[in-house]
């Protein structure tokens, strides 16, 4: 499958993004899992809501400003596909992309680079969206 990936398709508001937002987009999401979605040979998304979310929403939305879906660091993106492909494209991101934590939700899998001491954190997420910790691996 080589259907580029969208701006648009990773941010969910219709405002306009930042030039340093489109980079951050391109370098830290679209680029890396263009190449997991050709190998998965599968449609893969960002889910509802889940790719770059300006401050200002977060906090309309009740929530704190600071998700890694602000976009503050390298930001987040929860990518969904069929779910009878999640597993596989769970062990593409795994092998493809520098993602360094990654939390299994029922639908999606959220990814983002919020660690910074050398080492892929892998969670599994509750029907609350709480975490935990089920495997974590040394970056080379």
């Amino acid at each position: 499958m080589n259907i580029p990936f969208t701006f648009m398709e990773l941010c969910i508001t219709d405002e306009p993004i930042s030039q340093e937002i489109a980079n951050k987009l391109l370098h830290f999401h679209i680029l890396p899992m263009s190449k997991v979605r050709h190998e998965l040979g599968s449609w893969i998304t960002a889910s509802q809501n889940s790719g770059y979310r300006p401050k200002a929403y977060e906090l309309m939305k009740g929530r704190s400003g600071n998700s890694q879906h602000t976009f503050e660091g390298s930001g987040a993106v929860d990518w969904t596909c069929k779910k009878s492909k999640l597993l596989q494209l769970f062990n593409l991101i795994i092998e493809n992309t520098e993602y360094n934590r990654i939390a299994i939700y029922e639908n999606f899998i959220h990814c983002d680079y919020g660690s910074n001491d050398g080492f892929r954190y892998i969670y599994e997420s509750d029907s609350k969206s709480e975490w935990t910790l089920t495997k974590t691996i040394k970056l080379c």
